[in-house]
């Protein structure tokens, strides 16, 4: 019998961190944080950090300039999951970063390409239109087109010369039995609950907290991108994602039976 993962992913204010306690205190979990900014120190309210009560890992990783990657994500998730069956309990993957849950559950050449500093120190300082005459479009969509970082990582991948690479990402998890849900919302639904919650974190000192970072920190460093982000497009452009990503259960939560649906779901996967 394989071992089981949960994923409870969807867009940002659905409520993910909340079901995915309620299913941990059910069926004995413990939380994996999968937010590519929640892994900062010191942006608990800039990025929305729930603090429920039962264990959460990968909250609070690296400080804000400090590097982060896919790659070193993935790598501490697997970690997380590997201590959390060997206690017996259900990991409970959670969070709006797509590619962070694809990069751990399907293997990606690219992904332990490492970042080349000559490249960036030559070609960082470039426009994003200077970046964009230096590669094809491809499949990016219009949010990674127009974000520099995202075409530079396109490059260094464009320029690695190692041939033959295979990322080991992924293929750990092919012994366990994955259950994908998914958490979706008319986008009305969203945009009221998204105001909600801003003006929530004002309330728990959003302004502090922000004014506090950029003393400390650049403010071009890719933590502090999460600072004053457009969270009605953010929610967009995560539903666009999801939405394209298969084998994943979907529950609208204007559905008044959403949560016992999901329940249901997760327990017979549980139990079986």
């Amino acid at each position: 019998m394989k071992d089981k993962l949960l994923v409870v992913c969807g867009p940002t204010a659905t409520g993910k961190t909340k079901l995915a306690s309620d299913l941990a205190k059910k069926f004995n979990g413990e939380l994996i944080s999968a937010d590519s900014r929640q892994v900062y120190r010191g942006m608990d309210v800039t990025t929305g950090k729930d603090r429920p009560d039962v264990p959460v890992w990968l909250y609070d990783v690296v400080e804000p300039d400090e590097e982060f990657s896919v790659s070193k994500w993935v790598m501490l998730a697997k970690a997380a999951i590997a201590d959390i069956t060997k206690r017996n309990k259900l990991p409970i993957v959670v969070g709006g970063t797509g590619l962070y849950i694809k990069a751990l559950l399907t293997p990606l050449d690219t992904i332990d390409i490492p970042p080349d500093e000559r490249l960036r120190s030559i070609f960082g300082p470039l426009s994003v239109k200077q970046l964009q005459q230096m590669i094809e479009r491809g499949d990016m969509n219009k949010s990674d087109w127009n974000n520099p970082r995202r075409l530079m990582r396109k490059i260094e991948i464009a320029n690695f010369k190692r041939p033959g690479l295979k990322g080991p990402q992924g293929r750990a998890l092919q012994k366990y039995d994955v259950l994908l849900i998914g958490l979706t919302a008319p986008i009305s639904m969203l945009d009221k609950r998204i105001d909600e919650r801003l003006k929530m974190r004002r309330q728990s000192g959003l302004e502090k907290e922000t004014a506090s970072l950029f003393a400390k920190y650049n403010r071009s460093l890719p933590s502090m991108s999460a600072i004053g982000l457009n969270e009605h497009a953010y929610a967009r452009r995560q539903m666009t994602w999801f939405k394209k990503q298969k084998n994943i259960s979907w529950f609208d939560i204007i559905d008044k039976e959403w949560n016992t649906q999901v329940t249901k779901t997760v327990s017979t996967w549980y139990e079986n």
